[in-house]
């Protein structure tokens, strides 16, 4: 009997025969899987795996009668998988009976045992996340099929990240699959008993899932060496309950990625990025508008993180050193940004929880009176002056800046006086030197005393990095945000931030 009831099989396996090499690869494979799956749901499962090498024509209606019986399709991908008729002929077969309803889980479920184009991957697969059987080659670059033999760490750390994967999806269905239980429950009951949970751990259970309730995180897509990395975080955060996008892997080229990325921060409440030595692959078509630039992967995910205003986690391992990178590593300013935390990933995990807790925290109050305050250095007078004339005053904002005539004593009291009463600070840091951005930001701690005692809120400067190029790392963690704006979208991007933020 399958683990879903209403099925013939739990999962279906699907594989090219050309795989299943000489040392039975993908049969020693499915095995370390079915173990892996055993022990984590604690129970029998039924996979279908048709070991035969070669097969009669004839056969090929019943293979398909298996998988569209099947609660799972488990496609191994591979070259050999998407020129063959009978692995294809299977998947289109499962597709066309198990069609996808509006709020139902994706049953299709891919690994990559070698990299497929992706051009020439079956649509029914194409934009699916794809668990990687491969590894590169250091010296030659190429990719090599990975095994027990080959890396045996890291061979049953992907077996077992599948498995969650699979286990959970099959716990959904299953929980589908039942019927609904009673309201009530017999006389003579006690909460608890066979298996029902009692009201304390049923109480537990809600608390724990409300503060990820509805919360949709985006994890950023990463270089190639931190996929397990990333698979770590996907599946910490699946454990919690939290959506995750992008559900599948983004499609290749700048503007089909651009628009991908787009669609996923419009649901974001939280972006994650993790971030290595490797630069990411740049391509020539990656622009937000047409005037700009082209970017990186991971410059234009973390750019359109911030274009939305959602709150930023980034990390990277302490071992990694911006400055020993490669040459032109246009990914090195992500490196050393402020919402970089250098730390283990068990310890960012953490922080991720955190942050999701702090999504789910009800907002302060809005103030019934309020202004921002524009910081800005004598020399960053053209930069204030544009935001004052597109952001504030035609959109009927107000807004006071810094002032730099008059004697010293009134410039600085009129500064603390408008530090102390403001909403929101924008601090400009465009030609501007390093050491007066960091005295502004020292100046706000010190006076955050005094802001209580008047009943204002703790005040997080925005630190707007303006032009030119390039720009010294501020050197600090503080209780600040800073928008990149180094391209020249200065206005655009604070707008943008303003209006997402309600600052």
């Amino acid at each position: 009997m399958a683990y879903v009831s209403g099925f013939k099989h739990d999962i279906f396996v699907s594989y090219a025969s050309f795989d299943n090499d000489k040392v039975r690869r993908v049969s020693r494979f499915r095995d370390d899987l079915e173990i892996a799956l055993r022990q984590r749901l604690g129970q029998e499962i039924k996979i279908f795996f048709d070991a035969a090498d070669l097969h009669a024509y004839h056969q090929l209606e019943q293979l398909i009668e298996d998988a569209s019986h099947s609660a799972v399709f488990l496609a191994l991908l591979s070259p050999s998988y998407v020129k063959r008729e009978w692995t294809r002929a299977e998947l289109k077969a499962f597709a066309a009976s198990n069609a996808k309803s509006a709020g139902e889980p994706n049953r299709i479920v891919t690994v990559e045992i070698l990299p497929v184009e992706e051009d020439v991957l079956p649509q029914e697969v194409r934009t699916l996340k794809r668990t990687r059987f491969y590894y590169e080659d250091q010296e030659s670059r190429t990719p090599m099929p990975l095994t027990p033999e080959s890396d045996p760490k890291v061979y049953n750390e992907r077996v077992h990240q599948l498995a969650h994967q699979l286990v959970l999806l099959l716990r959904e269905l299953r929980e589908r699959a039942a019927p609904t239980p009673r309201a009530t429950q017999p006389t003579g009951s006690t909460s608890g008993a066979q298996g029902t949970p009692s009201p304390k751990d049923a109480t537990a259970a809600v608390a724990i899932g409300s503060a990820v309730k509805g919360k949709t995180v985006l994890l950023a897509q990463a270089t190639d060496d931190l996929y397990t990395q990333r698979q770590q975080v996907l599946s910490y955060l699946e454990d919690l309950g939290v959506k995750v996008v992008p559900e599948g892997e983004y499609p290749e080229g700048g503007a089909k990625f651009a628009a991908a990325v787009k669609a996923d921060i419009e649901k974001a409440d939280l972006f994650v990025q993790l971030l290595s030595q490797m630069r990411s692959f740049k391509p020539e078509d990656l622009r937000a508008s047409e005037n700009e630039q082209a970017k990186s992967y991971a410059q234009f995910q973390y750019d359109a993180a911030l274009r939305r205003g959602v709150p930023i986690l980034q990390w990277r391992h302490p071992d990694v050193k911006p400055e020993q990178g490669p040459p032109q590593n246009w990914d090195r300013q992500l490196l050393e940004g402020s919402d970089v935390r250098v730390m283990g990933l068990q310890e960012f995990q953490k922080e991720i929880r955190a942050a999701i807790d702090r999504l789910s925290q009800p907002p302060p109050p809005p103030r019934k009176s309020g202004f921002y305050f524009i910081n800005a250095d004598p020399s960053d007078q053209d930069v204030r002056k544009d935001l004052v004339d597109q952001v504030f005053k035609d959109k009927g904002r107000t807004a006071y800046w810094s002032i730099h005539q008059g004697n010293a004593r009134e410039i600085e009291q009129d500064l603390e006086a408008n530090l102390v009463d403001c909403s929101a600070l924008l601090l400009i840091y465009g030609q501007a030197s390093l050491a007066w951005v960091r005295a502004q930001l020292r100046r706000v701690n010190k006076l955050t005393a005094q802001r209580e005692k008047q009943g204002q809120g703790p005040l997080r400067p925005v630190v707007v990095v303006a032009p030119p190029p390039p720009k010294d790392d501020i050197g600090g963690t503080g209780d600040f945000d800073t928008i990149d704006c180094l391209d020249g979208g200065v206005v655009a991007r604070v707008q943008a931030m303003i209006e997402e933020r309600k600052l």
